[in-house]
């Protein structure tokens, strides 16, 4: 998972030049995935946002002091987990926050932070492989998927019919069934439920 084909070589070079559009490119690879990963630790989308923002920040301050790719994922995070917990530590009025604080810094914390890892980089790929699919598939996909809608909301919003609309959601995933497992799919469009539901909590 640590390895990235579809970046160009170069970009790590460019990063520590300081080029903008490198960081451009480090931002849209990790931006979503981390927001997922500080969500599931302070459980909130909006101050979830704001900690991997300020995150990037830092990465952008130190841009000379990364050699890899790897390196810059380890970074951020590393530092939005740590963020995390001091989000938590300024919240710790209430009581249930303080035991919240308390498990994410005990061992069993520390396993529940690796397992929202290894599922914000899954999702990471799988964003990654959508991207790869025809313009109307992937849109198609990350309406129904990404942002809740209905079959009879993405026709009309698209302006083509149902049998399309389920044409599309097939073959999409069809496609991704040949990289992942139907059990990493499913996980997948769960935690995309979990997230649409929190966005129409907080909006």
């Amino acid at each position: 998972m640590d390895h990235h084909p579809d970046l160009n070589p170069d970009l790590i070079i460019q990063f520590q030049q300081g080029d903008p559009q490198a960081f451009t490119s480090f931002f849209h690879l990790h931006y979503r995935p981390l927001c997922y990963f500080a969500t599931q630790l302070v459980g909130s989308l909006p101050d979830a946002e704001d900690i991997v923002k300020d995150t990037f920040v830092k990465l952008w301050q130190k841009h000379t002091d990364f050699p890899t790719p790897q390196n810059i994922k380890a970074f951020l995070y590393i530092t939005t987990r740590n963020a995390c917990l001091n989000f938590l530590r300024h919240i710790q009025v209430k009581e249930s926050s303080r035991k919240e604080l308390i498990y994410l810094e005990e061992e069993k914390g520390q396993e529940l932070v690796l397992n929202q890892m290894i599922r914000a980089e899954l999702m990471q790929e799988i964003y990654g492989e959508i991207e790869k699919l025809p313009e109307k598939r992937r849109e198609v996909f990350k309406l129904a998927y990404l942002e809740g809608f209905k079959n009879d909301e993405i026709a009309t919003q698209m302006k083509i019919s149902i049998h399309t609309v389920k044409e599309h959601k097939g073959k999409a995933l069809q496609f991704l069934r040949l990289r992942f497992s139907d059990k990493q799919i499913i996980l997948f469009i769960m935690l995309c439920s979990q997230a649409v539901e929190m966005m129409d909590k907080t909006s």
